[in-house]
């Protein structure tokens, strides 16, 4: 595969935030790393691969106006978001569904959920009950949280969907469902734990405007970042850049021009918006000006983390960030998907081994057979969703 090189524009050029790293990072990154590592969501390769990504700094570049306690519980959420992303991305829309299902179950049912049932379920719950520790009961955050998550999850199901039929959607479509495919929509609503806004604020049509805008450049700078790994993974279809070349019979180069100029267009609005937030009094006032402050530190520390962090650029990062010069090479594919291939690999050679040297173990080379044919279907996926029954995956 020849090597395809291309300039990245800079979506936020005339963005005022600029990078801000919380300082309470290595505290949360150590404890959050420990936690997602007692649910043992991929094997030892994939774990090192996703640890070298740090999540941890995502959210403490992203969340970095907040305390000590909501810097770590944005850096569970990511990685949270993260370790159900690698899962769905190789799932097909039964699983995916199954999945959202016990998830959005756990965060509206706690305390009746068994963590053994899947690690989702057990990472959602943890998260949950850290969550409610940050706001008063009955605070809207709550319902916010569960019902964008829910969008979220239905949505990542409808991408597989979309994946499966190999479907290129238009833009106006895309962006509709890149919302909430993004996770963007729930991580933006974590802003509003522990400022308790009221549902007039939070609903106001500024305020709305300013959260929709600040999720849509989250959508973009995430695509832009991503796309080299996805293209390398075949997930590309779902991303913008794929779109823009589809419906507008573009290049790659030039589709990335349209997405420098799409993204200021955007960002113009955001910036307009703000002149425009009303009153509603001092201490109020203040609450809200904390909200928006942290959906313009998201949409910068997003676009910091994709540099700095290595799950899409590598070591290449930071050089990236100074010359925008990006290529499209070969690489490896999902974290998770990394174990299913190698037991491909291992179980051919296997059975290339018994037919040239006549093995006699009948018995182990039955179940390896049968192994065999789950690897060859794709349900072997069943197999490595630990902690998870895999007769309630049957279907």
């Amino acid at each position: 595969m020849s090597e395809i090189q291309y300039r990245i524009p800079d979506l936020l050029q005339s963005w005022p935030w600029g990078r801000l790293l919380s300082p309470y990072y290595a505290d949360a990154k150590r404890e959050s790393s420990a936690w997602v590592e007692s649910f043992r969501p991929f094997d030892r390769r994939g774990q090192k691969s996703f640890n070298a990504c740090d999540l941890n700094l995502l959210a403490s570049l992203t969340y970095s106006n907040r305390n000590k306690e909501f810097v770590r519980l944005g850096c569970d959420l990511m990685n949270f978001y993260f370790v159900y992303d690698e899962y769905t991305d190789v799932a097909d829309p039964i699983f995916a569904g199954k999945i959202a299902s016990m998830v959005i179950e756990a965060m509206r049912y706690p305390d009746r959920c068994s963590p053994a049932s899947h690690i989702l379920v057990g990472m959602t719950r943890d998260f949950w009950k850290q969550a409610h520790k940050l706001s008063v009961p009955g605070s809207p955050c709550f319902d916010h949280f569960i019902a964008t998550s829910d969008v979220y999850f239905r949505a990542v199901t409808q991408e597989a969907h979309d994946r499966e039929e190999h479907r290129i959607r238009s833009l106006d479509d895309y962006m509709d469902l890149r919302r909430n495919t993004s996770g963007a929509r729930p991580t933006t609503t974590l802003i509003e734990f522990g400022l308790d806004l009221p549902e007039y604020v939070t609903s106001h049509p500024t305020i709305v405007s300013l959260t929709e805008k600040a999720v849509d450049l989250i959508v973009l700078v995430n695509d832009m970042h991503s796309y080299v790994r996805e293209i390398s993974c075949g997930l590309a279809n779902h991303n913008i850049i794929t779109v823009i070349m589809h419906e507008r019979n573009l290049d790659l180069q030039a589709a990335l021009d349209f997405l420098g100029i799409y993204a200021n267009d955007i960002a113009s609005i955001f910036l307009a918006d703000l002149e425009r937030v009303p009153s509603w009094g001092p201490e109020l006032d203040e609450r809200v000006q904390v909200y928006i402050e942290g959906l313009g530190q998201w949409v910068r520390g997003n676009d910091d983390w994709s540099c700095e962090g290595k799950r899409y650029h590598g070591n290449d990062g930071m050089k990236i960030k100074e010359t925008r010069l990006i290529s499209i090479l070969p690489r490896e594919g999902n974290y998770l998907v990394s174990e299913t291939e190698t037991a491909l690999s291992e179980a051919s050679s296997l059975v290339e081994l018994e037919g040239s040297q006549s093995v006699r173990s009948t018995g182990w080379m039955q179940e390896l057979r049968a192994w065999w044919d789950l690897l060859a279907s794709g349900k072997i996926l069943t197999r490595f969703m630990r902690g998870y029954s895999t007769m309630a995956l049957e279907v």
